[in-house]
C-alpha cells in the first residue's frame, strides 16, 4: 500500500480576503486561477492562521481587509505571525455596477481576494503603535472642539428660540466666565425652561473641562523624545502652534513615505478633483478625499501665517487678484505643506522668506 504524500505548497502563494465584522469574518481563499474557499468564521486572527497552515501548509499567505472600525490589530497580529496582511482602503477596491447593487459579505470578500491575487491593491500606512495611540489623543482632543462647539450652538439657539435676551454690556463673543454666569443668571420665565438652559451650560463646562485635561495632556506628550525633536522644526513655521504641530506629526506620521510634494498634497485634500476626458477637463474644486484631521489643521494654520510671514502673505495677496480668499488660502496651504516637508525632511528651522 503506498503512502499518501504530505501536503505541500512551498512556492504557491495563497490569496485571503477578510470582510470583518464584530461577530464574524467571511473569509475568502484562491490562488492565482481559483476560488478555492469562501466561508464565515468567528472574528479571531490565530483560528485563521491555524485554518491556512493546516490547509495550505508551506505556503505564501497574503491576507487583505478594508480599514474601518477594527483597526490594525488584526494585520498586526497576522504579520507576527509570519502572515503577510494589508489594509486597503474601501474607496481603492474596484467594484462593478453588479458589485454596487447586489453587496453582500461574499461579494465583498470575493472582489478583495479577486484584486488581491492580481497584485492590484495597495495597502494603507500602517503607523507605529506608539503614533497611533498618541494620534488616537490627539483625534479625541479634535472631537471635543467639535462638540464644544456644538454646545455652543445649541445654546445659542435655546435662547433665540425661547426669546430670551441678553443685556447689551455683555461679552458675548468669549465664553468665559463672566459670559457664563450671565447665562445662569438670565431670568427665564418657567421653571422648565431654566432647568433646559442648565443642562445645556453644564454639558458645555464638562466638554470644556475635558477639553482642557487633552490639551494638558498633548502638551506633556509633545515634549516626549519621540516627538519633541520634530516638534520644534514644526512650532517653527509661523502660524503652526503646539496642537496643530501635533495633529500634523500623528497624522503625517513620516514624511519619508512621501517622495513627492504631490503626494504629500494628495494625502491631505490639498489636490482638486477633475474630470477630464479628450479636449474636455472639468475642476469641481477641492477634493473630497482627504484627512479628516490634517487639512483642516493645514488650512488653518495657512490663515495665521499669512500674518505672520510677509512672503506667505504676498503670495496670498497674489493669489486673492485671480480667485476668491477661499480659494487663495488652498493654494497658501499647498507652499505651507512644503515648507512642512523640507523642514521635517531636512530637520532645519523654518527661516521666513528663505524656505523654498
Amino acid at each position: 500500500m503506498s503512502k499518501v504524500k504530505e501536503l505541500n505548497f512551498e512556492g504557491q502563494t495563497i490569496f485571503c480576503a477578510l470582510d470583518v465584522h464584530k461577530k464574524s469574518w467571511r473569509t475568502n481563499i484562491r490562488d492565482r486561477d481559483f476560488e478555492l474557499e469562501n466561508y464565515s468564521q468567528d472574528p479571531d486572527p490565530q483560528a485563521l492562521v491555524t485554518h491556512l497552515r493546516k490547509k495550505y501548509p508551506g505556503a505564501n499567505y497574503q491576507v487583505a481587509y478594508e480599514a474601518g472600525f477594527c483597526g490594525f490589530g488584526i494585520q498586526r497580529f497576522l504579520q507576527q505571525s509570519g502572515v503577510n496582511c494589508i489594509i486597503v482602503n474601501p474607496a481603492d477596491v474596484p467594484s462593478s455596477d453588479k458589485d454596487i447593487r447586489r453587496k453582500t459579505d461574499t461579494v465583498d470578500a470575493r472582489k478583495i481576494s479577486r484584486e488581491l491575487s492580481k497584485e492590484g491593491l495597495k495597502g494603507i500606512n500602517v503607523p507605529s503603535e506608539e503614533i497611533e495611540h498618541a494620534r488616537s489623543l490627539v483625534r479625541q482632543r479634535t472631537r471635543l472642539v467639535r462638540d464644544q462647539t456644538r454646545c455652543k450652538n445649541r445654546i445659542w439657539h435655546l435662547l433665540m428660540f425661547s426669546g430670551l435676551q441678553l443685556r447689551p454690556d455683555e461679552p458675548m463673543k468669549h465664553w468665559g466666565g463672566r459670559f457664563v454666569d450671565s447665562l445662569k443668571q438670565l431670568h427665564c420665565p418657567s421653571a422648565p425652561l431654566r432647568l433646559a438652559l442648565d443642562i445645556a451650560l453644564e454639558e458645555y463646562l464638562q466638554v470644556r473641562k475635558l477639553l482642557s485635561t487633552a490639551t494638558r495632556h498633548i502638551r506633556a506628550l509633545s515634549r516626549q523624545p519621540a516627538f519633541e525633536g520634530t516638534q520644534k522644526l514644526l512650532q517653527s513655521i509661523p502660524g503652526i502652534g503646539l496642537v496643530n504641530a501635533m495633529v500634523i506629526m500623528t497624522e503625517v506620521q513620516d514624511m519619508a513615505r512621501f517622495k513627492t510634494l504631490d503626494k504629500l498634497c494628495a494625502f491631505a485634500g490639498i489636490v482638486p478633483d477633475t474630470d477630464s476626458s479628450g479636449e474636455s477637463e472639468k475642476v469641481r474644486g477641492i477634493t473630497h478625499r482627504n484627512n479628516d484631521y490634517l487639512r483642516p489643521a493645514v488650512v488653518e494654520s495657512s490663515w495665521m501665517i499669512i500674518r505672520k510671514d510677509p512672503a506667505m502673505l504676498m503670495k496670498y495677496r497674489k493669489y486673492c487678484a485671480v480667485m476668491n480668499p477661499n480659494k487663495a488660502i488652498i493654494k497658501v496651504a499647498k507652499h505651507l505643506l512644503s515648507r512642512i516637508r523640507y523642514v521635517w525632511a531636512n530637520k532645519v528651522a523654518y527661516e521666513k522668506a528663505v524656505v523654498a
